[in-house]
């Protein structure tokens, strides 16, 4: 059965600026990763949320429109701080960025499940990725890997000196050498699979709390986090990728361990949203749920929290517990 039309229950007259806001919010959100290459990157989810927010009060039309728009604009301001070549890589990542959550709400509006929307949101973000992942590597320039590397070499020096001053003996200052450089070799291994993750956690925070922004229009009530199931397909995938991390060695273990990286975090999620269940039920007061929520992301409570998600196939937590879920 068909979810209704959100231009259906949304008001007759569009706002004359609805659409141009998103857009500018979106690249405002995008633009973080400008100015603060590491922590902007924390930008990047959050860009979406005003267009899936826009897609469902609104409809995917004008999502879609906003996406644009807000390409056009990332565009622009790659353009004049780094030239062409680097406006359309930049409006290239924008447009995966934000366009990919926001067409889960045409799907979401043709009946299909929203955890099914979700997961088809982790799936086509990591192919996309993929297919940037092996253009970067066939271009004749570095590749990414290379240049994460590059970054390692240049930041180990400078902080074991850092560490030297401070006082540290030889030992202390030796152990972080070798941390950072075990940090080096796993990044350029396991790069795409970082990726991954961060895409799987960053399509929950654009997915979900788009359509959190966007209640009460239809689509977005159809869009529950604490509702999120993850299929038992992918625990046989997650157990088959995780023997063969352990058996393989070489290219085989390389690639079971770039699996593994964004299953582990679908998983997180999914044991997070189980979480989310109860607590919406047990506490109503949200800046504690939120502390929580935060909590939940330290070793080693995080690995507990995906393995929460991972049995969750198996035992039903929320079945057992009961299905009810507060509303808020």
């Amino acid at each position: 059965m068909n979810v209704p039309d959100a231009q259906a229950s949304a008001p007759a007259t569009l706002g004359r600026f609805e659409i141009a806001l998103a857009a500018l919010g979106a690249a405002a959100a995008f633009s973080a990763l400008f100015v603060l290459p590491v922590v902007g990157t924390l930008g990047l989810p959050a860009a979406a949320v005003p267009l899936v927010r826009l897609a469902h009060r609104r409809g995917l039309v004008n999502g879609l429109l906003g996406c644009a728009l807000a390409a056009a604009v990332i565009l622009g301001l790659g353009w004049a701080t780094g030239g062409i070549g680097s406006g359309l890589a930049m409006a290239l990542l924008a447009g995966g960025v934000t366009l990919l959550p926001t067409a889960t709400v045409g799907f979401l509006r043709a009946g299909v499940d929203a955890s099914r929307c979700y997961l088809g949101l982790c799936l086509a973000g990591c192919a996309f990725l993929a297919a940037a992942y092996a253009a970067a590597a066939g271009s004749p320039g570095p590749t990414i890997a290379a240049e994460v590397a590059a970054a390692f070499d240049s930041l180990i020096p400078a902080a074991v000196e850092s560490y030297s001053r401070q006082g540290a003996d030889a030992e202390a200052v030796a152990r972080m050498r070798l941390t950072l450089e075990s940090g080096r070799a796993f990044a350029r291994d396991y790069l795409w699979g970082i990726f991954g993750a961060l895409w799987v956690l960053g399509g929950a925070v654009a997915f979900y709390a788009g359509a959190a922004s966007a209640r009460p229009a239809p689509t977005a009530e159809a869009a529950r986090f604490e509702a999120l199931r993850v299929p038992a397909q992918a625990v046989g995938l997650f157990v088959a990728s995780g023997a063969a991390f352990g058996l393989l060695s070489g290219v085989g273990r390389r690639i079971a361990g770039n699996l593994l990286l964004p299953l582990t975090a679908l998983f997180f999620a999914a044991g997070l949203s189980i979480i989310c269940h109860f607590l919406r039920r047990w506490l109503r007061t949200r800046i504690l749920r939120a502390g929580l929520y935060a909590l939940a992301a330290y070793f080693p409570i995080n690995v507990g929290v995906a393995l929460l998600g991972l049995f969750d196939w198996y035992v039903d937590f929320r079945r057992r517990g009961g299905e009810g879920t507060e509303k808020q």
